[in-house]
């Protein structure tokens, strides 16, 4: 690529990305799908070659963070609470998909069946980076936001571990039931086990540290570490990161500080916003490279293996979900409405992205003999249009489905609030039994006071939606104190302007501003 190239691309890349994100909140799409047509946009500008997306750099550099900081803040007690769900979705799923797609590509297109369970394996994994920054943005009940991001989260594990066995079949021609079997075995359990004994030993480290930029970098290392060493150990790397994250993300209130906590969570949300949108925009430049016409197949052929690969992919999902006699009692309660509604919800969820493009071009170029392997364009052809397809047709729709079947979160408002109202209690609580000597020092006073006006805050709060006294009283407050702290910062503003603080000063009081306001306002 030229020098011009290159500044197309550093300047039109984050303006058209800043873009979409901007028109996927305004559209309510969900900002992948925009960001890989950013991408595809981008590929055909003149003057700018598309660079080749190596597999390896989804693996190592994209995919440990992502999958790690998506663990993060699921918890252990939902994912027991749903594991039937998500390992028949994650294991029973990805073999149905991988075993219906590569009896289409035998049957319709004549692959050799090998490489077609080489493509089956690579589109059968749903994305766990799609879903979680889909969900993230919808309004969507928190046990379908589970079962998703948890089958997102773990169906890679099965892919790549069944991708791994049918690649060193088609190399050497003939199938090892022995150390196939080791590694299905094997490779999952053991990464599990690398993964949790990893995060132990982080957490225990961190518990003795209480520098937020240490902690913080370590957080970010954990991820990568992990993964390289369970593949090191011919183990399932996904799997082991994340098991970590998981772990990890269940001990936050032990190992991080109050402040080091508010700093890793913006440091993280960052992080994880500029991974997906590079990812995202990487993978769309990379499907106009991949999506061609294989050689010597007529373009209607072509056509009619995609449409019938996207097809069968589709239709396995929603046929598992809603008649397969092994999802008969996926959710665990009596068929009815609602759970028809979420089966829906679960099956239109299947999207696909960066690790199916990567597991497909990371096929090896030749077999064990030196021969070109067979058919390795049509697979990321069949890759490509699956992503594109998944995206496309579901990540759209699915804000759609959502409101059309009624679906939403719940409302844990109540819960919230007698939770903040039991802890402005206890404090109370403390006060009382703790400064009985001198009550009427200035200290306690002043604390009391604030715990008081706190609860009473959080007594006026409506259990319900419905309007009352309370209520308009309650946002008269916050009103009020949001204009308040207004007056406060144009008054420490003015302070700097004239000289009186220093800008050390002025960053440490408008944190603190900052904190309160964003607390008042719900940002």
């Amino acid at each position: 690529m030229n020098p011009a190239g290159y500044g197309i691309l550093l300047l039109c890349g984050p303006l058209l990305a800043v873009a979409a994100v901007w028109l996927a909140d305004r559209v309510g799409v969900p900002y992948p799908v925009l960001l890989v047509a950013v991408g595809a946009v981008l590929a055909w500008l003149p003057g700018v070659s598309v660079p080749q997306l190596s597999p390896d750099v989804v693996f190592y550099v994209f995919l440990p963070p992502l999958l790690y900081y998506a663990a993060y803040f699921i918890a252990p007690d939902d994912l027991r609470a749903n594991a039937r769900s998500i390992g028949l979705l994650s294991v029973g799923l990805v073999i149905v998909t991988a075993a219906a797609v590569a009896g289409v590509l035998v049957g319709v297109a004549g692959v050799p069946p090998v490489v077609a369970v080489i493509a089956g394996v690579v589109v059968a994994p749903t994305d766990a980076v799609a879903a979680t920054s889909v969900f993230k943005r919808l309004d969507v009940p928190e046990r379908l936001a589970t079962i998703v991001e948890g089958e997102g989260l773990t169906n890679d594990g099965t892919a790549l571990v069944l991708y791994t066995g049918a690649v060193s079949a088609a190399l050497v021609g003939a199938v090892r039931p022995g150390p196939l079997a080791v590694t299905l075995l094997a490779a999952p359990a053991g990464g599990a086990a690398l993964g949790l004994a990893v995060a132990w030993l982080g957490v225990q480290v961190r518990r003795r540290i209480d520098q937020p930029l240490l902690e913080i970098t370590i957080s970010l290392a954990t991820p990568y570490l992990t993964y390289v060493l369970a593949e090191a150990a011919h183990l399932s790397g996904v799997l082991a990161t994340v098991t970590a994250g998981v772990y990890v993300g269940s001990h936050l209130s032990a190992i991080f500080s109050p402040g080091a906590r508010l700093q890793a969570f913006a440091f993280l949300d960052v992080l994880v916003f500029l991974l997906n949108a590079v990812l995202f925009t990487l993978v769309g430049m990379e499907l106009v490279r991949s999506v061609h016409w294989v050689p010597g197949m007529p373009p209607l052929r072509g056509v009619a293996v995609i449409s019938a690969v996207v097809t069968v992919v589709i239709a396995a999902r929603l046929m598992w979900m809603l008649s397969g006699p092994a999802t008969a009692k996926l959710f665990g309660r009596a068929s009815g409405a609602p759970v028809w509604r979420e089966r829906v919800v679960v099956a239109w969820a299947g999207m696909r992205g960066g690790l199916s493009l990567a597991a497909a071009l990371a096929i090896p170029l030749q077999l064990a003999d030196g021969k070109p392997f067979p058919d390795r364009d049509l697979v990321i052809m069949v890759a490509a249009a699956v992503i594109v397809a998944s995206l496309l047709i579901q990540g759209t729709s699915l804000p759609w489905l959502l409101r059309r079947l009624g679906l939403r979160a719940e409302d844990f408002g109540a819960e919230e609030n007698k939770a903040r109202l039991k802890a402005a209690r206890a404090a109370l609580e403390w006060l009382d039994d703790h400064t009985h000597a001198d009550p009427a020092d200035e200290a306690t006073k002043s604390a009391r006071s604030l715990y008081e006006a706190k609860a009473q805050r959080l007594h006026l709060s409506p259990p319900s939606d419905e309007e009352s006294d309370d209520a308009r009283e309650l946002e008269r407050y916050r009103a009020l104190r949001l204009k308040l702290l207004g007056v406060e910062r144009s008054v420490v503003l003015g302070l700097r302007r004239d000289g009186r603080i220093n800008a050390t000063l002025l960053r440490t009081i408008e944190r603190d501003l900052d904190l309160e306001e964003a607390r008042l306002s719900g940002s």
